[in-house]
């Protein structure tokens, strides 16, 4: 895939443990030129609050709309934020694919999560694709699926790669790029020169002009 498909600028969100240098965001990260990673703070302990604010804040600084590529604790993080957003924020957002959202019930057993005790639904308006594993040892994929309903969003099982990241052997995940670039607006189609349909001696009197068009009739 040609970085030219992804039109918009990428932040990536990763989960518990940050994404390492095989992980299909750092990945990305480095093959498009305008993506970069959304720095949550404190990757091994995270509490819910200061991941929320961490993303508010980026998305506030961006000045044009901007896709998200979040993975595993991050999508929840993202969810937790766009729940809470009020409408003009929200509009910064072209639209969200969130990779492999483990079951919250496992990471708290750890003990290593603080905050994240509940799942927020809402009306995304913004297009979103929930991402599930068939094989994916933190979340079974009816779990995923019924996230996407709460979090209205287009579900997709990518097969069985487990928990999606670097020990997936995935490289740059090229099927990701694809549904990432598939939530971005058709881009507006370029308008015809209409004088390349004209035959010789319709123009001008013959032809209904468009008025789109503005140029001097020719010699």
């Amino acid at each position: 895939m040609h970085s030219s498909t992804i039109r918009h600028k990428i932040l990536t969100i990763p989960g518990l443990d940050n994404s390492g240098p095989g992980h299909w965001q750092s990945l990305w990260e480095q093959k498009f030129p305008d993506c970069e990673r959304i720095d949550l703070g404190n990757w091994n302990a995270p509490t819910k609050g200061e991941w929320v604010r961490r993303i508010a804040d980026t998305i506030a600084t961006e000045d044009a709309p901007v896709l998200v590529a979040a993975h595993s604790l991050g999508c929840y993080a993202f969810a937790h934020w766009f729940a809470g957003a009020s409408a003009f924020a929200r509009t910064r957002i072209v639209g969200a694919l969130l990779v492999a959202p483990p079951d919250l019930a496992l990471l708290r057993r750890s003990n290593r999560i603080t905050g994240f005790d509940d799942t927020p639904a809402f009306s995304a308006r913004a297009p979103m694709i929930v991402v599930a594993s068939d094989n994916d040892p933190y979340a079974k994929s009816a779990h995923v699926w019924r996230l996407s309903r709460k979090w209205d969003a287009r579900f997709v099982n990518a097969g069985p790669f487990g928990h999606i990241n670097a020990d997936s052997a995935i490289g740059d995940w090229p099927y990701g790029q694809y549904l990432l670039a598939s939530l971005q607006p058709a881009p507006t189609p370029a308008l015809a020169d209409e004088r390349l349909w004209v035959r010789a001696g319709d123009w001008p009197n013959r032809v209904r002009r468009d008025p789109r068009f503005d140029f001097k009739e020719s010699a």
